[in-house]
């Protein structure tokens, strides 16, 4: 049996001193073949650069990808609000894997799509691990429509994150802080790699058709209109007092279904406002007429449950014990959902296995194949 990945992390609130104590961990471990992840909570942002440096000179690892996070998963911790690190080396035979990044414009995200092609033709499908600087664009067409441009360019795979900070929020590669940017690798499924995603909703009601007024904006839902619809599968009457409709819409959101997915399989959208007079619905989402939607609710018994099912899943998928997984959750998730004790991360650590190394970070969009979700928890396990 292969062993666990090296990993390491640090909370030393110098960056330096982390950096090093990180470095020398993963040095003491050994590595032949591979390449780094490294994600650093907020705290750490504007050193970026002189973190990598220092872990590529400590590790000999020349290659890494990663991003910064308000908060980061490292082992079987959570860290949010204060500094912190976590790296892993993602060891794999040799050209079973090809770095890119940092993308910035779209003349260098052309540049990718074609890289993607190459190393898919001779590789067959491929993971794409990508996290992205939600500051820039480097598609020219927008955050949410550059995970489907890319996936569409190769037979990708795609598993990642936008980064989250409190002021910057920039992507990691090999020469440090890529802001405005998206870096990550590519890698052969050839290895034995086992992905998943996780709701953190409950749907209520059933799924209407939509009618729109204009880009997200909801007028009708099935022969209702829109606020019909909506007061009716959260049991309020019509003459509800504002107060009470402000209560119920506490953890309330707009689901839609993934075209040719079961109803377990949506994209969650918040609600960006209400007209009772009209009858319409505000959504973040550019819905267009004859939409399938439906409402859902964050509720964290069911999140629990689902994200407990879909990482016993994914490791049985596997088939072989995991030598080290990726997960990237949403900001709304974690503390906010789960608890304050790192009860997300310790649901994914006893489903996979105790001593299987996690790295990770909470995200401000998660990507899985080939859409941007939002509210979910995507794992990659490596075999």
């Amino acid at each position: 049996m292969k062993k666990p990945f090296p990993f390491a992390n640090s909370s030393i609130t110098n960056p330096g001193e982390a950096a090093r104590e990180v470095g020398q961990t993963l040095a003491s471990k050994g590595s032949s073949n591979a390449f780094g992840i490294l994600y650093v909570t907020s705290e750490f942002a504007q050193h970026i650069d002189a973190i990598v440096e220092t872990l590529r000179a400590t590790t000999g690892i020349e290659a890494w990808t990663g991003a910064v996070g308000l908060g980061i998963i490292a082992g079987e911790r959570e860290y949010f609000e204060q500094p912190a690190l976590a790296a892993m080396l993602i060891e794999l035979p040799e050209n079973s894997f090809q770095m890119f990044g940092p993308v910035a414009n779209t003349n260098a995200f052309q540049a990718v799509q074609a890289q993607a092609q190459s190393f898919a033709s001779r590789r067959g499908t491929v993971l794409g691990l990508i996290h992205i600087d939600p500051t820039g664009d480097p598609s020219g067409s927008g955050i949410a429509t550059l995970p489907s441009e890319l996936a569409a360019t190769a037979e990708l795979f795609l598993v990642g994150g936008l980064a989250s900070g409190q002021d910057e929020m920039p992507a990691i590669f090999s020469g440090g802080e890529a802001t405005g940017a998206i870096t990550g690798a590519f890698v052969s499924l050839e290895q034995g790699i086992s992905t998943g995603v996780s709701q953190g909703c409950t749907p209520i009601g059933p799924t209407r058709q939509a009618k729109t007024a204009g880009v997200g904006v909801l007028s009708h839902l099935g022969g209702e209109s829109a606020v019909e619809a909506l007061l009716k599968d959260i049991g309020l009457p019509e003459n509800s007092r504002p107060e009470e409709l402000r209560n119920a819409l506490n953890g309330l959101h707009v689901a839609f279904p993934i075209k040719g997915a079961d109803r377990q399989d949506y994209l969650v959208r918040n609600i960006t406002g209400i007209d009772l007079a009209q009858g319409l619905i505000g959504v973040a989402e550019a819905a267009e007429d004859g939409a399938r939607v439906f409402f859902c609710r964050r509720d964290k018994q069911s999140a629990a449950k689902d994200l407990k099912d879909m990482a016993f899943k994914a490791a049985k998928r596997l088939g072989k014990p995991a030598r080290g997984a990726i997960y990237i959750s949403c900001l709304a998730r974690g503390p906010n959902l789960f608890g304050p004790n790192s009860e997300e991360i310790e649901i994914v650590k006893k489903a996979i296995g105790e001593n299987v190394p996690v790295v990770g970070f909470f995200a401000n969009g998660e990507i899985a194949h080939d859409r941007l979700y939002g509210y979910t928890g995507v794992l990659t396990l490596f075999g």
